[in-house]
């Protein structure tokens, strides 16, 4: 599966590099390798954004639905089992599963990063097998991306930047994420970013370079949905005050 994905990417990224190499003027301080990376990364983000749509979906349900959770949490904190009972009765009702899209996602990325990792090890193998010899492989103050990131501050900490405003930003507008059971265990994922940091820094700077672009425009989209989803939502609590106020004023007359 890891080959044949990273076959896939390989040839993809090719297509890209041939395409720019055959039309545009390569610039001097960011190589034909380095924009087909980021191109790359933004046609497979666009490959997946249904299941980041989904995730995104399933999140802005969920809060629609959490006063519920509150009460469910309320009700039945003498007994945690009840309670996670009571909440999976909620969700199947409500048809609510924030838990499987993410970990879609989660699997998703996981995949493609292996897959890529494959990739950027043997660029020769999967991207350029009559080698490599004369391409350019910089970006900026990198001068090659197939090796790893000279500087610290350069793209592992970006990855890990960008990486933390994706999870909290999962958290605030996921409920599940950051209360009830899941939420040490989300918490826990947090520390991932940091984890990154220090993998990312002795691997091929194109990894860095393709997850640090991934989740940018991850957050990019997942901002986007939440501002789609919330302003129907609040076009449905106002309507609801007002019919309530109609129904109060019309008691106090009476």
């Amino acid at each position: 599966m890891i080959n044949f994905l990273a076959s896939l990417l390989g040839k993809l990224m090719r297509w890209i590099y041939d395409s720019l190499a055959a039309n545009q003027v390569e610039p001097s301080n960011i190589s034909f390798y380095a924009i087909s990376i980021i191109l790359m990364t933004l046609l497979v983000s666009l490959i997946i954004i249904p299941v980041t749509i989904s995730q995104q979906k399933q999140a802005e349900n969920t809060q629609k639905i959490k006063p519920k959770m509150d009460e469910i949490q309320k009700k039945y904190s003498y007994d945690p089992q009840i309670m996670q009972q009571k909440m999976q009765e909620l969700y199947k009702e409500e048809n609510v599963n924030p838990g499987l899209a993410s970990c879609l996602t989660m699997i998703l990325q996981l995949l493609i990063i292996l897959a890529l990792f494959r990739v950027m090890q043997d660029t020769t193998k999967y991207v350029f097998p009559e080698g490599i010899e004369g391409i350019r492989k910089d970006f900026y103050w990198i001068s090659d991306l197939t090796k790893k990131d000279p500087y610290w501050f350069g793209l592992p900490l970006a990855t890990s930047v960008s990486q933390i405003l994706v999870q909290l930003f999962s958290m605030k507008t996921n409920p599940q994420m950051s209360e009830g059971p899941m939420a040490s265990m989300n918490k826990t994922f947090l520390m991932m970013p940091i984890l990154y940091f220090f993998m990312f820094r002795n691997l091929p700077a194109g990894l860095p370079l393709y997850y640090t672009m991934s989740s940018i425009i991850r957050l990019i989209i997942m901002v986007i949905m939440h501002f789609t989803f919330k302003k129907p939502r609040q076009v449905q609590r106002q309507t609801y005050e007002v019919k309530n106020e109609k129904v109060n004023n019309k008691t106090s007359k009476k």
